[in-house]
Formats: structure tokens, sequence, C-alpha cells
């Protein structure tokens, strides 16, 4: 998750919207000729983006804060245990989001 304005994207996007489970929403983009997930936006965290790590030339160069729909890993995805974690969307905001 990175703040908006530190993020700059060009050329065409496509976007799909859906609803989650607390109602909020969530605007994904993606590569319109390949469909290739590119980030997303949600509107509970307005002011900040997601974006796919396989969009990043070195994805290494990041280190994870937090971990969110851990519900959702497969039983071999293991995460470290130092991480806040959640199962669902949780009440947390970034640093500085209030």
């Amino acid at each position: 998750m990175f703040p908006v304005d530190r993020f700059r994207i060009s050329g065409d996007l496509s976007e799909f919207t859906i609803t989650s489970d607390n109602g909020s929403r969530v605007i994904r983009s993606f590569c319109p000729t390949c469909g290739s997930g590119i980030f997303g936006r949600n509107d509970g965290m307005t002011g900040h983006v997601t974006i796919a790590l396989g969009t990043l030339d070195d994805p290494s160069a990041f280190t994870p804060e937090v971990v969110v729909f851990a519900r959702s890993r497969l039983a071999w995805d293991t995460m470290n245990p130092a991480l806040a974690t959640f199962d669902a969307q949780p009440a947390w905001k970034p640093d500085g989001e209030g």
C-alpha cells in the first residue's frame, strides 16, 4: 500500500468495481490488453493504492508491514509471525491516516 501522491502510472487502464464484505467500494485497475492486475483503490482507505508486486521491477526492495486477508492464503503461504495479521479488511489505517 502506497500513498497516492507517491504513485504515477501512464498508459491505458481498465477498471472493475466491487463492493467488499464491509461495504466499501473497491476499484481494481488492470491492463486492458492482457488483463494483468496492476493496482487497486478502496474508498475505505482514501489516499492510498495497493500495487500488485508482480508489476514491480524489484519487489524484494519492499518489506511487508501488515498481512491482510490472511484467511485466503494457502497452507504453504507462511507469513512472518511478527507482522500484524488480519483475516479480513481491518479498521487498521496506514501510518498518518487517522
